[in-house]
């Protein structure tokens, strides 16, 4: 099938992270209750220290793509496309191979350039926060909002 296993687990990060977004946002439009992350959760077990990761892991997921936060929506949404595409292009023990090289020569890398390092850092995310002011300004806050409803809390 030619199908990479990166790619498929972010698709499917993907479609489920949709599905809940579209999830929480209509919830006020059609009456239904909103999705609850605690339906999520894995009961304990003996293997309470890796349930208590996952879970952990199942309510950060909640929480990005409930829609609380659009930028966390967002950056995740494209890393994971990002890494799809990426994962699209390479096998997955070549992709492996690649993730433990540099996990091996980036952390001498980083204590030899890190002054340069922090610069080039600083200077990226000053240009995205730039770039995602604009699309803010210029698309978002272009999109007609109606009145807002009090959400009903548990």
């Amino acid at each position: 099938m030619e199908y990479n296993i990166v790619t498929l687990l972010c698709h499917i990060s993907m479609s489920i992270m949709l599905i809940l977004f579209i999830w929480s946002m209509g919830a006020g439009f059609v009456d239904w209750n909103p999705p609850d992350f605690r339906a999520f959760m894995i009961s304990d077990s003996t293997f309470r220290w890796l349930c208590g990761k996952f879970n952990s892991i199942l309510v950060k997921f909640y929480e990005i793509s409930s829609g609380k936060d659009f930028r966390n929506f967002f950056l995740a949404i494209t890393f994971l496309w990002i890494l799809s595409v990426i994962g699209s292009y390479f096998s997955s023990l070549n992709l492996l191979y690649l993730g433990f090289v540099c996990l091996a020569t980036l952390p001498a890398l980083y204590e030899r350039y890190h002054n340069e390092v922090d610069y080039l850092v600083r200077q990226g995310n000053q240009d995205m926060k730039k770039l995602y002011n604009k699309f803010d300004t210029e698309v978002l806050n272009k999109i007609p909002r109606g009145p807002v409803k009090q959400k009903k809390k548990f």
